[in-house]
């Protein structure tokens, strides 16, 4: 039994390491093919992305190569009547089965690291390039075309020399006129702080108009703009949950425990002094709708930071949940086509697993349900794929 189990991870691991490659590959040219439309990066900022994007391609790609995989194995021994062969010896069809068990569950386990790796290290990584690269690409459009225009920054050169620009015409729009930037210089040169996510003009000779009404005139002065005025990232600064890495969730739902009491502290304080005063209009002012609003958003974050660990690693459980079903499916249907096969139990999961998935986390992160109700859809895979499994084992 042994030599059974070694040729079924064998085959698996096989098929499953060709597949994976092939797959990895293409998402990663799909997420730096979109990333690049989206921010009209270098080639040199594109090639700097890849170890960033590895994490991300390799959390998707791995339950679906898996489940392509189980298809592919256990359709092609079904079809073939090895595991007819193997009942008629009196082997239990649990020999085959478990050592594809055995590996979802170790890719499960790797699938939840990667799903970590990808939101903590490599996300925070490629909003850091994107922004450092963020002057390259300006120059770069502006020596090409002699202007660029993204988001609410325009900027319109006469001519680019090395890292001068040639009497700038630099603009940032506003919803509001008074909030308006344009500036007029000789020469500019453009620098990125990362440190505040700031896109810095260094100018010559020239003059600075806010809104309307203001303007200045200078010899040398610095603008700084927001980078997000040129790019369409808003950050991944580490302060939202779905940026965090798992060994800081406990420590950081803690510190918003502390925040949700030291805000309902301030809201009773308030309401405790402005009664002893007598101060029943206060109770109603303004004020107190922009404190309960700020309570409110801390709750949510509360239940999102909550709801995180749940959900990656109910994302990375899913390769044991697409296995289970995979096996039993491959095995009853008993054909080469393993392109059907893996219809059969793809559909269904695209149709029932992703939506109870994100039935799940909506509620959680809302409050409505707990944590853990990010499991309903591998709690269904997983009753499903036992109840396939157990009916192979009787007949």
């Amino acid at each position: 039994m042994s030599r059974i189990t070694r040729y079924v991870v064998w085959e698996l691991l096989k098929t499953f390491t060709v597949t994976l490659t092939v797959m990895t590959v293409m998402m990663v040219m799909v997420f730096l093919i979109q990333e690049a439309m989206r921010e009209n990066l270098t080639p040199e900022t594109i090639l700097e992305l890849i170890p960033f994007t590895i994490p991300t391609a390799l959390s998707f790609a791995i339950p679906g190569t898996i489940l392509f995989a189980t298809c592919i194995v256990y359709g092609r021994m079904s079809a073939t009547n090895e595991i007819v062969a193997i009942k008629s010896m009196g082997i239990s069809p649990s020999v085959i089965i478990w050592p594809g068990l055995f590996l979802a569950v170790l890719l499960s386990l790797v699938t939840v690291y990667m799903n970590d790796i990808s939101v903590a290290w490599g996300r925070v990584g490629i909003y850091r390039v994107v922004l450092q690269s963020s002057a390259k690409t300006i120059y770069s459009v502006l020596n090409a075309q002699g202007s660029f225009s993204k988001g609410n920054m325009t900027i319109v050169v006469d001519d680019v020399q090395g890292e001068n620009l040639i009497h700038p015409h630099i603009e940032r729009s506003s919803v509001t006129p008074a909030d308006r930037l344009r500036v007029h210089a000789e020469m500019a040169r453009i620098s990125v702080d990362p440190d505040e996510n700031k896109l810095v003009f260094e100018l010559q000779n020239g003059r600075i108009e806010y809104g309307e009404e203001i303007m200045i005139t200078f010899d040398h002065d610095f603008v700084q703009v927001p980078l997000h005025d040129v790019t369409k990232r808003r950050g991944a600064d580490g302060t939202s949950p779905s940026n965090l890495p798992l060994r800081r969730m406990a420590t950081e739902s803690v510190l918003q425990d502390q925040r949700i009491a030291n805000t309902r502290r301030e809201l009773a304080v308030r309401a405790a002094t402005q009664l002893l005063g007598g101060n029943m209009i206060g109770l109603s002012h303004p004020v107190w709708l922009s404190k309960a609003n700020t309570l409110r958003k801390e709750i949510e974050r509360k239940h999102r930071i909550q709801t995180e660990p749940w959900r990656r690693w109910a994302n990375g459980f899913s390769c044991l949940c697409f296995v289970m079903v995979g096996v039993a499916v491959s095995i009853r249907f008993q054909r080469f086509d393993f392109w059907s096969v893996f219809a059969v139990c793809f559909v269904p999961i695209l149709i029932a697993y992703y939506p109870l998935l994100m039935f799940g986390v909506n509620k959680a992160k809302s409050g409505a349900y707990p944590p853990y109700s990010v499991w309903i859809g591998n709690v269904v895979m997983f009753v499903i794929g036992i109840w396939l499994i157990r009916k192979i084992e009787r007949h």
